[in-house]
């Protein structure tokens, strides 16, 4: 799947039932309520069958970075774009060779959405978060990938963090 300049999934729309407590990266949650709330006549969208909470903002260039230091040392699955670094936005610089990157935030950045992600990353991103972060597994978890990198995959069962439906 192609990368794109800002993908939902990890645009303030992480959805979680429950994260682990330890967890170094902080996300600011919310409610969803109103359990059996129907969906709207005119979209067929909206329909809320059991309260959930859902990330109240973007997910930052910071956490991005969090999660690549953690998970891309090598970074097989290509987490990390150099367009992170070339685009106007200007977030995350990559050094190092493979086995041993390290990615920094530029100045002014933290605190701006993570774009060029795709799909798959964002996954892998929800795999991280359901696996206790550090160095949590983004092949399982949310998501079965298990180094795919195409393909459609819906949320597994029991998952604490995951890229919510349009429901």
């Amino acid at each position: 799947m192609a990368r794109t300049n800002a993908l939902p999934a990890l645009g303030g729309l992480l959805a979680a039932l429950a994260l682990p407590a330890s967890a170094a990266l902080t996300i600011d949650w919310v409610t969803v309520g109103n359990a059996g709330n129907a969906a709207d006549a005119a979209t067929g969208y909206g329909a809320v069958g059991y309260e959930y909470k859902i990330a109240r903002n973007e997910t930052t260039i910071g956490q991005y970075a969090e999660f690549l230091n953690a998970a891309a040392k090598s970074d097989p699955y290509m987490l990390y774009s150099t367009s992170m670094t070339t685009s106007s936005i200007n977030g995350i610089s990559r050094s190092g060779v493979s086995g041993s990157y390290s990615y920094t935030v530029n100045p002014g950045s933290a605190n701006k959405p993570i774009t060029f992600v795709s799909w798959f990353d964002a996954a892998r991103f929800c795999n991280w978060l359901h696996n206790g972060q550090g160095s949590g597994s983004t092949e399982t978890g949310a998501y079965t990938l298990n180094g795919a990198t195409i393909g459609t995959y819906t949320v597994n069962p029991g998952a604490k963090a995951w890229i919510p439906s349009e429901n």
